[in-house]
């Protein structure tokens, strides 16, 4: 899995140019447009999802996919990483693994993922996040789960008053912490003078500690993306004593759904069930 796609090549441009760059919204993006169909095919045929179709808010087509329950009151929004789209891995395994949860999920493929249209970027998936949030039916309670730097998009929907909690898995903290992190595990990082785009703005650690909501968040003990220190904090920060932290022996990123196989669901499935319980 890739977060934050600074590859050696953009290294190598760094240190070309005086050792100096701007990292841009488009740089932290790694979306894919090749389509796995037998994987799509069994998410709709086997899994019971159907493809939904919602616009940006500059008009362009976003893929999603929607499992109903129509005895439930619940939706599962999840929110996806900065790679990939949702027939490829990780996202497909874990759209498989929820298809056993008896609520309504919606996901969504951001612009220039998949099938979505427009071009990708950190603010495109922010404001694709928020249309998604905005297309389930006002009646329903919401629960956002935000994997990666999907974590973002899901915290800035946490003040929803239909939204009842939270789960992040793979999530970073702030956009400073996260910058570092990826700067400093290459060679070339020491050298660097890096400037980053303004539009890379977030703190989910303030998020979380200003929000009564409780959160579930999933981390991976081995995870080579984003360390399990970030994970830590974000549930050291959650403002809610009904918060619940879940590291996963031997997971990696964002692979809770094949790495602890036996206990994940139950696990997503008790946090959902208690916040249903407080109503």
């Amino acid at each position: 899995m890739r977060l934050l796609n600074i590859i050696p090549v953009l290294l190598f441009s760094l240190f070309l140019s005086a050792c100096s760059i701007t990292v841009t919204e488009q740089m932290i993006v790694s979306p894919s447009t090749d389509i796995d169909g037998d994987n799509l095919t069994s998410l709709i045929h086997q899994s019971g999802y159907k493809p939904r179709e919602l616009k940006s808010d500059t008009d362009e087509l976003l893929y999603a996919l929607e499992k109903e329950a129509p005895d439930s009151d619940t939706t599962l929004l999840v929110l996806h990483g900065n790679a990939l789209n949702l027939s490829l891995q990780p996202w497909f395994g874990l759209m498989q693994s929820l298809a056993g949860l008896d609520i309504n999920i919606l996901a969504i493929d951001y612009r220039g993922f998949g099938y979505s249209e427009g071009e990708a970027s950190f603010s495109a998936m922010q404001e694709d996040a928020h249309t998604a949030l905005q297309a389930i039916d006002e009646n329903q309670q919401i629960i956002i789960y935000g994997l990666s730097l999907g974590s973002v998009m899901a915290l800035e929907g946490i003040n929803d008053p239909r939204v009842k909690g939270v789960i992040i898995e793979g999530g970073v903290t702030t956009s400073d912490a996260m910058i570092e992190h990826f700067v400093s595990r290459n060679r070339l990082g020491s050298l660097a003078s890096v400037q980053v785009d303004e539009k890379i703005n977030f703190d989910n650690l303030a998020a979380l500690s200003s929000s009564a909501k409780p959160a579930l968040i999933i981390h991976g003990e081995e995870d080579q993306n984003i360390p399990l220190h970030m994970g830590q904090s974000l549930y050291q920060s959650s403002g809610s004593e009904l918060s619940v932290f879940y590291p996963v022996s031997q997971g990696q990123h964002c692979d809770t759904f094949i790495r602890d196989v036996d206990n994940f669901l139950p696990r997503v499935s008790s946090f959902i069930n208690s916040l249903q319980t407080q109503g």
